[in-house]
């Protein structure tokens, strides 16, 4: 119970929105991660109508009993064997933020938003319609 304390005040003291860049960047270096997704209509509409990227987008924590939960929305390269892929974002952020931050990670949550298709794919789909 005290180390859980801990984790709450450390999480007071280091910004959330570190804590969600430090998972961006965890999950970015995995390779077949294309990009992050914002999860909601106001991260969608800053980026479309201001032009403007959150670097944390696609990232969601929530404060767990044990510690902190961290919800990913990505989309991912054509060929990436989506769970190897998720296995390894999960591997790399909780490494990542817990060695950063001193924070307990609980859970680690992928949503795989889409799949960026190769452009002769594309192609090919827009000729046939």
């Amino acid at each position: 119970m005290a180390g859980m304390n801990n984790d709450k005040q450390t999480l007071n003291r280091i910004s959330e929105e570190v804590v969600s860049i430090v998972a961006a960047k965890a999950t970015l270096r995995v390779p077949g991660v294309s990009h992050l997704i914002a999860d909601n209509l106001t991260n969608n509409l800053t980026k479309k109508i201001l032009g403007k990227e959150k670097l944390n987008e696609g990232i969601v924590l929530s404060k767990l009993p044990e510690g902190l939960g961290i919800d990913i929305h990505l989309n991912v390269e054509f060929e990436a064997k989506i769970p190897d892929l998720a296995w390894e974002v999960q591997n790399s952020v909780k490494e990542t933020v817990e060695k950063v931050t001193g924070l307990k990670v609980q859970q680690v949550n992928i949503h795989i938003q889409g799949v960026n298709l190769p452009k002769s794919i594309a192609q090919e789909g827009q000729t046939k319609e």
